[in-house]
């Protein structure tokens, strides 16, 4: 049985050899720079192009994806015509995990009204959106309206109504026309304006109300109440309404918009979607992957040759030096594990270079699409995942270029530096 102070004596001496190994692989490739730079700038020039691919995926393609998931009417199915859909089966829908939001919507022909302006200027025929909390066609901060005499405009409508005017009254009339027992009657509800959606949420004039208001419009329409500043509409009132002709649906992310509409015209619902601009875009991310792919497997095949073929043929031309350092002593192990050693100094060399390369590449391309891409766009980049499969693929690379340079020059005898003396 070996005692530990054997142990320790061989750790000690692997370690000696090890670090010995380093130093010398290192002092060969600074005495012989030249080449060292050639190897490392023939690994920057493959590895930068494959960085730049991989950045331009990421960077494109996820702001093709950001843009459509910030434009939520890519990610809203639309009820096509009418159905008969119960509150318990909307609750349902809502209680989906693939499902951002849900609200009940009445028949088109009764989703709008007309509106009368602080002026007395009637805008006929106003757009109204039931809404509700969590309405992803709201900006950030801006809360939908919690009782049927609230309601948010559009920037489009609010320029009409004026509400972009310093001092303008935050106050509108609705005005629901009906036709009942061969009269035309009109009721006039008084609404409140809590806010304004951007044009970039929204890009049509409408109204932004609670599900109340266009409940008891449909109601009053069809001769079912009355309605006025007398009688205005309840929430109350529309929670006894159980059947609906429509909603406003949307998905949660863009995988689920497929998914969600399936269901529905399995239910026998005919649904709209956004699915031909969704599947353009997720098949140029799977395009771009394989190409990615095969560049990748293309560019680290050639790099491995290119750089296995250097070392080999390096290997060659100092064969003599390796068998002096054999007849010093030196193990087989330890000259074998130098081409090893200075093919993974060379290929960090080479990422650190093509990292520059690739920043500076980013920079330009930023800089070239920063019209599509907008201020805080970026062109190009990696994250720490990609940055890591980069090093681990680089040291792949060397270590598998390595090896036949590896294996040769372990085969060096020392007695070969006796020849030719």
């Amino acid at each position: 049985m070996m005692s530990p102070n054997v142990h320790a004596d061989s750790d000690s001496r692997v370690r000696a050899e090890l670090s010995e190994t380093w130093q010398l692989a290192w002092r060969d490739l600074l005495h012989d720079r030249r080449s060292a730079l050639v190897f490392i700038l023939t690994v920057a020039a493959i590895a930068a192009p494959l960085l730049l691919l991989l950045g331009l995926k990421n960077g494109f393609v996820d702001h093709l994806r950001e843009t459509l998931l910030r434009d939520p009417r890519n990610l809203e199915i639309v009820v096509f015509g009418s159905a008969r859909l119960s509150r318990p089966w909307l609750d349902a829908l809502r209680a989906r995990q693939d499902t951002l939001f849900v609200v009940p919507k009445t028949r088109t022909i009764n989703a709008s009204v007309d509106l009368l302006d602080s002026r007395r200027r009637l805008h006929t025929a106003v757009e109204v959106l039931p809404s509700g909390s969590g309405d992803p066609l709201l900006p950030p901060g801006l809360d939908a309206p919690r009782n049927p005499q609230q309601v948010l405009v559009s920037s489009i409508l609010g320029e009409r109504l004026g509400l972009d005017m310093p001092g303008s009254d935050r106050q509108v009339v609705a005005v629901i026309k009906r036709r009942l027992n061969g009269r035309a009657q009109h009721a006039r509800v008084p609404l409140q304006v809590l806010g304004v959606v951007p044009e970039r949420y929204f890009a049509r004039p409408a109204l932004f109300a609670h599900p109340a208001l266009l409940i008891a419009a449909e109601d009053y329409r069809d001769g079912l109440r009355d309605l006025g500043e007398d009688q205005p509409p309840r929430v109350q009132d529309a929670a006894r309404r159980d059947t609906f002709a429509n909603a406003r649906l949307y998905a949660r992310d863009l995988e689920s918009v497929a998914g969600l509409a399936a269901d529905l015209r399995a239910q026998g619902i005919e649904v709209r979607t956004q699915a031909e601009r969704i599947a353009s875009v997720q098949a140029l991310d799977r395009t771009l992957s394989l190409v990615f792919r095969m560049l990748a497997g293309i560019g680290m095949t050639g790099c491995t040759l290119a750089l296995g073929g250097a070392l080999w043929i390096n290997t060659e031309r100092k064969r003599r030096a390796l068998a002096m350092l054999r007849l010093f002593g030196l193990r087989r192990r330890a000259v074998a594990a130098m081409p090893v050693i200075q093919a993974m100094l060379i290929s960090a060399g080479g990422l650190l270079v093509a990292l520059v390369l690739f920043a500076i590449g980013a920079s330009v391309f930023s800089h070239l699409l920063r019209d599509q891409l907008g201020a805080a766009g970026v062109a190009s980049h990696l994250g720490l995942e990609q940055l890591f499969a980069a090093v681990v693929a680089t040291l792949l690379v060397a270590a598998i270029a390595s090896g036949a340079a590896a294996w040769h020059a372990s085969r060096v005898a020392p007695a070969e530096a006796l020849r030719d003396q």
